[in-house]
């Protein structure tokens, strides 16, 4: 049987744009289970924008974002501002402790902690909150435990922000890479424009190109695109063998 087709997911995990396009992506799981993997990679807006987690943008901006998706786990943030995480990089990790024990794992624990955040104002930038989403998605928690803890992962969160920000020069979270090198972002999303010096003031959101299950049908086309492109490229290699 081959293996499945791998597609690159760069993204950042308090990204809302990103957070609506993971939970369309998991609604299409199990209809390409076997047959497609995503591999989330660690686009850390803070690598490039060189500042913490900005809460008032959003606050603005997410609101207005997953109003496209009313089912999605959201909540407005209702701790403690004391408790706001402000950098994503312990997350990043995280996620990518977890993809040592697979790529299912990683996926899960990356939804746990998005909804961590978006849903559930859970402080992700601590190591015990980490912990127990690990916990809770059903990792081997001694292994995931000393691999988080001796930082094993630390370099290569910085390889993958770097690779999307300055090789692959993505435009932004979330971006697909295909196995062909095509890049797609913001596929099926509306666009916020917000006002940084007037405090996040919204000027300007720019209309979805899709809007209930067509949403799913531009992700699907996507997904088959990249299947379909690597079945030709396969076909080619082993004619070229032969």
């Amino acid at each position: 049987m081959p293996s499945p087709v791998m597609i690159a997911l760069y993204s950042d995990v308090h990204c809302p744009y990103a957070y609506l396009t993971v939970y369309r992506l998991r609604q299409l799981r199990e209809e390409y289970r076997g047959r497609l993997t995503i591999a989330y990679k660690s686009l850390a807006l803070e690598y490039v924008n060189r500042r913490p987690t900005p809460k008032p943008i959003l606050d603005n901006e997410t609101p207005i974002l997953l109003l496209e998706e009313p089912e999605i786990p959201y909540q407005p943030w209702h701790a403690p501002l004391s408790e706001w995480p402000v950098t994503m990089w312990p997350a990043f990790e995280a996620i990518k402790c977890a993809e040592r024990q697979g790529q299912d794992m990683a996926a899960d624990l990356d939804w746990a902690i998005r909804t961590a955040l978006f849903a559930e104002s859970q402080c992700i930038s601590m190591r015990h909150v980490l912990l127990a989403l690990a916990e809770k998605v059903g990792l081997d928690m001694s292994r995931f435990t000393e691999d988080f803890d001796s930082g094993v992962a630390k370099y290569q969160v910085f390889q993958e922000a770097q690779e999307g920000w300055e090789r692959l020069k993505v435009e932004g979270s979330p971006t697909f890479v295909l196995p062909s090198g095509e890049q797609v972002s913001y596929s099926g999303l509306p666009k916020v424009t917000l006002d940084e010096a007037q405090h996040a003031r919204l000027i300007k959101v720019e209309p979805a190109s899709c809007s209930g299950q067509e949403c799913l049908v531009m992700l699907r086309t996507l997904l088959n695109r990249a299947l379909e492109g690597a079945a030709e490229t396969q076909s080619v290699s082993r004619a070229g063998a032969s």
